[in-house]
């Protein structure tokens, strides 16, 4: 597939050109199923740019300063199957069935449920409103999703591993994504013994 320079990026950087993005893991929600979502999103280029920075030091090896799109992939694995694991295991502890597999939404706005029916369904969403760190942590996951998917349906198997600073990065990101997704509604599918389901886009 033909390259072309990213515009101001780092010099011989290059990007294919992307087809249409799935967000991994997520169900958007319409506006009418988010109403109290919050308005958090960075008001301006620089903050914006700055939040993302901020999200991608943290998959950072060892602590630094650099990485690659290849790490933030890797990050989201962990994320997601760290939070599947634990998830499960307190589920688990208070009786939940977690052989049957549940779609869980979760609301900007600081909230988690259960979509459709499950013998547990209201035990499940009793159990995230009381740990809302839980709900934060699945929050901050989506949002590593979002950032996987985009590279991996927007650049080459080359510059995925190519290490870049994390400002050039949060740069890439603020220019070659709608920031305004990573505070946007999404979901998972939960349970059944398997890690949440990748590469879903299923809209309700």
């Amino acid at each position: 597939m033909p390259t072309q320079p990213i515009e101001q990026a780092v010099q011989g950087y290059t990007y294919k050109r992307s087809r249409k993005t799935v967000s991994d893991s997520e169900f958007p929600l319409g506006p009418e199923q988010s109403k109290n979502r919050r308005d958090e999103a960075p008001a301006s280029g620089a903050v914006m740019r700055g939040y993302i920075r901020d999200l991608l030091a943290t998959a950072a090896p060892d602590n630094g300063r650099e990485l690659t799109f290849a790490d933030v992939e890797a990050r989201y694995d962990e994320m997601l199957r760290t939070w599947n694991d634990e998830v499960e295991a307190d589920l688990e502890n208070l009786g939940v069935d977690t052989s049957a597999a549940f779609r869980l939404v979760y609301d900007p706005a600081g909230s988690a449920a259960v979509v459709g029916e499950h013998p547990d369904r209201e035990m499940i969403n009793a159990y995230f409103s009381a740990n809302p760190d839980k709900v934060e942590q699945l929050g901050r996951t989506l949002q590593f999703g979002k950032f996987a998917s985009v590279a991996r349906n927007s650049l080459s198997e080359q510059d995925m591993n190519r290490r870049l600073s994390t400002d050039a990065m949060a740069w890439w990101y603020s220019t070659n994504m709608n920031t305004q997704d990573l505070f946007a509604p999404g979901g998972i599918v939960v349970g059944a013994g398997v890690a949440p389901y990748k590469g879903l886009d299923i809209r309700v």
